[in-house]
């Protein structure tokens, strides 16, 4: 290699290091922060508030959730809160989904109203269900967030909760979420810890963690969403950077919601989304893109906003057991996070919107979205550098021990600090950690660290995928099968 092309090559190199270093030193500050938040934490306590006046529409959108659907109902029917209602959408599934409410439950027919907030799909039939706080919507399949839109069209709550419909809630979860909208009117959204379903077993109406999980790829997810709920939603909460709350469990104020024109979707005319998005926009993920809208509506208006993320409700939620299906979701998720980053592009280090313009957009920019083409990049020149023997093998060596330690000592440290703040919680926080015992803690510690070998990769080549299909504007949600949680 000429003396030109090694120079330019220790340049990328530099810029390379500068822009990963900065990324480990985020992720570690966030950890530290999570640590000390931690330390601060005092255990929990139901509060004394006057729930019966804070009324809530839980809504569940259900396409093809035969194996899940009747578990998911009946747990959800049971949650300790003294005013909600349960709204199934089911969302033309194919399967048994609406045959299954219909044997299980009794069911009464409805007029169906032409009086829409929000422009849906077809609504074929509603149902009261006799005896049970529960709405069943039977309509044409749109997608997740139109089957949302047509659930808010029926609620008559103040707030809004959307689940997924392979989700169980903490039977205390929804007084968690609501106490921030009770505590501070500027709260926009509220969410809790996910909990990983895989291989419990529903016992008297609550769920039983027995042992923790062989399966590799779902050993791998637990890592992931300690890391990412325990350290990083944590973190961003707490400066106020929080922009995606988890659609299995989140919490809303309605007329929010209804002020915004509800979640995007192709058919959405509502006037904000036509004059602050324009028509036929959408999303495969809508989690994210709703809180970043919520953002730019309140900050417009010069309203102060909070998100929150909580770490004491649990929501447990079924996650892919096979490569394939997780490979999909994955795609899937960075699809999301570009689709989203470009509709509110013009956010990004824009002074009026705070610490979301300056702060979190960029944050989400450069070290979520680009992530995957830095380290292809990196790969390229590490490539190049061993082709031409131009690397430094001692300074190689050195930043892959790092990246195994840094792995070893977050995720060691976050389980038995868990380990020790869920002793003070619920018995549904205990029962979130599925590792039981020093086996269990060290089969999760060993299967991340060897994940930083193998899931990485996969994950890498995962998000490089979901840009592609950002660019090919492709739309696919990829929805993948479930085996239902047992039942006792």
């Amino acid at each position: 290699m000429t003396f030109d092309g090694v120079f330019v090559l220790r340049i990328i190199e530099k810029l390379l290091i500068i822009y990963f270093v900065s990324y480990m030193i985020i992720d570690l500050s966030l950890f530290v922060f999570a640590l000390f938040n931690f330390r601060k934490r005092r255990p929990s306590k139901i509060k004394n508030h006057p729930y019966q006046n804070y009324p809530i529409s839980i809504i569940v959108p259900s396409y093809n959730e035969e194996v899940s659907i009747i578990a998911c109902t009946e747990m959800l029917l049971n949650v300790d809160y003294p005013n909600f209602e349960l709204i199934l959408v089911n969302d033309g599934s194919s399967d048994n989904t609406m045959e299954l409410l219909k044997q299980h439950y009794r069911l009464e027919a409805i007029p169906v109203s032409e009086t829409q907030h929000l422009v849906t799909h077809k609504t074929r039939n509603v149902y009261r269900v006799v005896g049970k706080n529960l709405l069943i919507i039977d309509k044409e399949n749109g997608g997740k967030a139109d089957s949302i839109n047509s659930g808010i069209n029926w609620s008559s709550g103040d707030f809004i909760c959307t689940i997924d419909a392979d989700s169980i809630l903490d039977k205390n979860a929804l007084k968690e979420v609501v106490n921030p909208f009770i505590e501070n009117e500027r709260t926009i959204v509220s969410g809790g810890q996910l909990a990983v379903a895989n291989e419990v077993i529903i016992e008297n109406n609550e769920v039983v963690s027995l042992k923790t999980p062989r399966n590799i790829w779902v050993i791998w997810q637990i890592g992931e969403y300690l890391k990412s709920f325990m350290i990083s939603r944590l973190g961003l909460s707490k400066i106020n950077a929080l922009l995606i709350m988890s659609g299995a469990f989140s919490l809303f104020r309605k007329q929010d919601l209804i002020e915004i024109g509800g979640f995007l979707t192709p058919i959405n005319t509502h006037p904000y989304i036509v004059e602050n998005i324009g028509i036929g926009k959408q999303t495969v993920c809508e989690d994210m893109e709703i809180v970043v809208r919520l953002w730019k509506y309140k900050k417009d208006n010069g309203i102060n906003a909070k998100a929150i993320f909580l770490a004491e409700p649990v929501c447990w939620t079924e996650v892919p057991e096979e490569g394939k299906n997780l490979f999909k979701q994955r795609v899937r998720w960075h699809q999301g996070l570009s689709e989203t980053l470009k509709i509110h592009w013009n956010m990004i280090l824009e002074p009026k919107y705070g610490v979301t313009g300056m702060v979190a957009l960029p944050y989400y920019f450069f070290f979520q979205l680009l992530s995957p083409i830095m380290k292809g990049l990196a790969i390229v020149v590490v490539t190049i550098s061993l082709l031409t023997r131009t690397i430094n093998y001692q300074r190689m060596l050195l930043l892959i021990i790092s990246v195994f330690l840094i792995t070893a000592i977050i995720m060691s440290s976050i389980t038995v600090i868990i380990e020790y703040w869920s002793q003070k919680k619920y018995p549904a926080n205990k029962n979130a950690l599925r590792y039981k015992g020093f086996g269990g803690w060290s089969w999760l510690i060993f299967a991340n660290i060897f994940g930083e070998l193998t899931y990485a990769v996969y994950k890498f080549v995962a998000q490089l995928k979901g840009i592609y299909n950002f660019l090919r504007r492709k739309n696919e949600w990829n929805k993948f099968e479930r085996k239902g949680i047992r039942k006792v």
